[in-house]
């Protein structure tokens, strides 16, 4: 009997000791909070490996996905984890137009967890269109800091992270290309996030959304020059509701067609009465002075941060900020002066058509 209780006691001591480690590891995994992607700023340093030459070929309508290998620095250790790449878009994955096409990663949740990537399942890459090339790195520049704008003035808008990524080839067949990437916020975690739901319906009529949001966004796409969206059709256009049966608010994303990406391919559309994408085009219908005045005093407000998002940027050449300051100059000026307040917001806007 006393060899037996001299056996139990360390098994005992034992089970005990499991069942108090368990429990303080289960405290200390509910008191992790695990990086969010989009909460902060600060450039992410990456690499991407995969066989290059068939992912950049794989440009058809039903592209498929391609395992790949994701790793980073965190502090003095290498995160590595699987992922999955396609390529996604239309028009940039015409290898005439984009010699690199925009991509899509997807994460395996288990591997992501208690990383950057936590939470993450399918995320956008937006990337350089054309490999070493100091215009088309601009443009991805560019086109991130118009979301970054658009998230001054409002929160109901996509959240990006800026990355510089460097692509290897598994395959040895290609030399690694290094380029500055941007993630975009995933659609339905962005709904969630402003306490809505997604809505995937078409057909809705740009004024049946919300009429101060959507004259809001209508005069953004104007500051940038951008007139590549549509509501009823959902081209580059998301929306998001309180219900389902709630008044929609619009959700911009896409802008690489905008006066200040200034992408080489871009052109307006020819029903459109532009001549080229820097010429400015309100798309949006037609509001009374005193509704656009509520609306222009909130870009009045964030001048001053929307201007230093740009100037503080040390990724954008001087050129290239001059250029964006200067047409948001323009702007200003046009919403300043009620002659061409009236000319491009009155007069020139869309009108309901009634039979």
């Amino acid at each position: 009997m006393k060899l037996l209780s001299k056996t139990l006691v360390p098994i005992v001591f034992f089970l005990f000791s499991s069942l108090g480690l368990s429990a303080q590891n289960e405290e200390l995994e509910k008191q992790y909070v695990a990086p969010n992607l989009f909460e902060s700023d600060t450039l992410i340093e990456l690499s991407i490996t995969t066989n290059l030459k068939e992912l950049i070929k794989d440009t058809g309508k039903n592209s498929k996905y391609h395992q790949a290998r994701l790793s980073y620095h965190q502090g003095d250790s290498i995160i590595s984890m699987p992922v999955d790449l396609k390529t996604r878009g239309r028009y940039r994955k015409n290898k005439n137009i984009c010699s690199f096409p925009p991509l899509r990663i997807k994460f395996n949740q288990a591997s992501a967890s208690y990383t950057l990537f936590h939470d993450q399942d399918k995320l956008k890459i937006v990337g350089h269109c054309r490999s070493n090339s100091p215009r088309f790195q601009q443009m991805v520049f560019q086109e991130y800091l118009i979301y970054k704008a658009y998230q001054i003035l409002s929160p109901e808008s996509f959240r990006v992270r800026l990355a510089r990524v460097t692509y290897k080839d598994s395959a040895n067949e290609m030399k690694p290309i290094t380029e500055y990437v941007f993630f975009i916020e995933d659609f339905e975690k962005m709904a969630k996030r402003n306490g809505k739901i997604p809505i995937y319906n078409e057909r809705i009529h740009q004024e049946h959304t919300m009429v101060f949001e959507m004259t809001r966004m209508a005069v953004f796409q104007f500051m940038v020059g951008n007139t590549d969206w549509g509501v009823p059709t959902l081209h580059n256009i998301k929306l998001i509701a309180s219900t389902p049966t709630s008044r929609p608010v619009t959700i911009p994303y896409d802008f690489d067609w905008s006066s200040l990406v200034n992408a080489p391919y871009a052109v307006p559309n020819e029903k459109l009465d532009v001549d080229n994408i820097h010429q400015r085009l309100y798309r949006g219908y037609k509001r009374t002075p005193e509704e656009l005045e509520f609306v222009f005093k909130e870009f009045r407000m964030k001048k001053d941060s929307i201007y230093s998002l740009y100037q503080n940027n040390d990724l954008l050449t001087e050129k290239e900020k001059k250029r964006v300051i200067d047409y948001f100059d323009e702007f200003y000026k046009i919403i300043d002066d009620p002659k061409q307040v009236q000319r491009f917001f009155i007069d020139n806007a869309r009108q309901l058509k009634y039979k």
